[in-house]
């Protein structure tokens, strides 16, 4: 009874740790377009911004020959901050909840637009990025999934999303995940160690923080599917996003 106590204990211990982490994540929402298609479209009417639950987290805006960033994160940042009120005031983080995470684009420019999402998860301990944990455990649900079309030859790490069709001017798409949780398998990952009467256990997720990090960008309709091979390299046609 007296091992068993203990281990308890040390499960109490290490479970507030992670409560206590830092959950964040911080990429900015960017656009891209092929040089080669500059001379035959109005670039400088090209644009995207990415929201969660409602809410603007970052957009780029190409107008009057610059660049036009802005994130919730304001002064001259060029990456916003997703999560950020993920948790209610003083509420720990439980495992195995789901927590409101509704992700989309918005087409914030002036001309239509082709538009794709790349996803990384990824835990980090003292700025250091931890692989003995799967990203998978950072459960981003995935939603809509006959318009948000993923890369066959995606890594659990980086999942790349693709909208299919065009995405007019001003428009939203349709969301693409719209719940997060963390798996209550990551209780698992842990290592004991007995000497004598005394057993200790060791969590990996031991002051670990998870991120999930969400790029956006776009290409212009335009000779869209050799402008998609230049700046995605990927074939439009064979993932039927066209």
């Amino acid at each position: 009874m007296g091992k068993k106590k203990l281990t308890y204990l040390m499960l109490a211990a290490a479970v507030l740790l992670l409560l206590g982490s830092t959950v964040g994540s911080t990429r900015a929402a960017l656009t891209y377009y092929s040089d080669n298609y500059v001379a035959e479209i109005t670039v400088s009417q090209i644009g995207v911004s990415l929201l969660e639950n409602g809410e603007v987290v970052s957009s780029r805006d190409y107008n009057k020959n610059e660049w036009r960033i802005k994130t919730n994160n304001g002064g001259s940042s060029v990456s916003g901050a997703l999560l950020a009120n993920m948790l209610g005031q003083e509420e720990n983080l439980a495992l195995n909840k789901k927590y409101e995470e509704k992700l989309t684009v918005r087409n914030s420019g002036s001309i239509d637009e082709y538009v794709r999402v790349r996803i990384y998860r990824y835990w980090m301990k003292d700025g250091k990025k931890v692989t003995t944990l799967s990203p998978e455990l950072i459960d981003l649900n995935l939603i809509n999934t006959d318009r948000w079309i993923k890369n066959p030859n995606d890594t659990a790490e980086c999942v790349e999303l693709f909208y299919k069709g065009i995405l007019p001017a001003g428009t939203e798409a349709k969301p693409f995940a719209d719940t997060i949780r963390i798996d209550g398998k990551l209780a698992l990952e842990a290592s004991v160690e007995t000497k004598g009467n005394t057993i200790t256990t060791t969590y990996k997720y031991d002051g670990v923080e998870f991120h999930v990090d969400v790029e956006v960008d776009a290409v212009q309709t335009h000779n869209a599917q050799d402008a998609m091979k230049s700046a995605w390299g990927v074939d439009a046609s064979g993932l039927g996003i066209l």
